[in-house]
């Protein structure tokens, strides 16, 4: 119910004539607001807290994200999906804060992943792994990345797979 209540408040007259963010960045499969929910999610995963460091956000990980989703069967990204919108509204029930995840403060954030990591429900288990090993995926395949790893990057230089779009 507490839930239901504070996505009613977010809707306001700017948030409904908001254009389509998702499809701008050429995202297929995630929508405006799976987009947004996984952004907050790999944000918090992916911090090292290094400010040499690009964050999630500053590279195309949420694109690549986007594009492994693509090649999975059908019925895959929809629960995907629905898994984002549970885990966004879920704070209520998992931290005790009336507010969606991405609404969080980062302690609060980090607090609500591990409570999701650490479930005594398998789904929620498995469903914070999801999240993590795609943001991994995402973040770690952007070249930007590789020098905080000392990654030198492929001995052999192959050229990038372009998806066709």
């Amino acid at each position: 119910m507490s839930a239901a209540m504070l996505a009613l408040s977010r809707l306001t007259p700017g948030a409904l004539a908001q254009t389509d963010a998702a499809a701008a960045d050429g995202l297929r499969v995630l929508g405006p607001r799976a987009a947004r929910t996984f952004s907050a999610i790999a944000e918090r995963i992916t911090f090292s807290g290094d400010p040499a460091v690009p964050r999630f956000g500053d590279t195309g990980a949420l694109r690549t994200v986007d594009a492994a989703l693509l090649q999975l069967p059908a019925d895959v990204p929809q629960q995907f999906s629905i898994a984002l919108t549970l885990f966004d509204y879920g704070p209520p029930l998992f931290v005790g804060k009336p507010a969606t995840f991405a609404g969080l403060a980062p302690v609060w954030q980090d607090l609500y992943l591990q409570a999701w990591s650490e479930s005594r429900f398998q789904t929620c288990r498995l469903t914070f792994e999801a999240f993590k090993n795609l943001s991994m995926l995402g973040y770690y395949s952007q070249d930007a990345t590789w020098g905080a790893i000392h990654y030198q990057g492929p001995w052999v230089v192959r050229p990038r797979r372009v998806l066709p779009t």
